[in-house]
């Protein structure tokens, strides 16, 4: 179990929860929502956004991205022993997160919505979703509160 192992003992509960509980569900459910409700899913960026089926091949392609992120984070942040892996799939999914914010504000700023005060509580909500986990990530990536592995520094 990763909770009584030496290795993850070493990384706060904060960033073991998210990483290995919190964002794989939310990965998954991700998927869910691309493969079987694509409009519900367009509808959480913007009400003016139509979905169309014969663009479904997107929202499966995406599904397939949101399992690979669940698959990485759920079971092999698990197995991985090695803090650099760690750093590898969290600065990736950063990478990602940053990409997704810009995705996000780029359609609120063509739906004429970038105030915060005009954000519908999905907006909240997508906007709240990737904010809070890439400050975690990049205080993980700092390593702000990460132990040593006795005399060797963790890399």
């Amino acid at each position: 179990m990763a909770e009584t192992d030496p290795f993850f003992a070493r990384i706060p509960l904060a960033y073991r929860a998210l990483l290995l509980y919190v964002e794989p569900v939310m990965a998954f459910n991700g998927s869910i929502l691309c493969l079987f409700f694509p409009s519900l899913f367009l509808s959480t960026f913007s009400p003016y956004l139509s979905y169309h089926a014969d663009s479904q091949i997107i929202y499966n392609q995406l599904a397939a991205t949101y399992t690979l992120f669940a698959f990485n984070q759920a079971v092999v942040l698990r197995i991985a022993k090695d803090i650099r892996v760690w750093k590898a799939i969290v600065l990736g999914i950063l990478v990602c997160d940053t990409v997704h914010l810009w995705a996000g504000f780029d359609v609120m700023r063509r739906d004429g919505t970038m105030s915060p005060v005009m954000w519908r509580a999905e907006d909240w909500v997508a906007v709240g979703s990737l904010i809070v986990p890439m400050g975690l990530r990049v205080a993980f990536l700092l390593g702000i509160g990460v132990k040593e592995d006795g005399a060797k520094k963790m890399q």
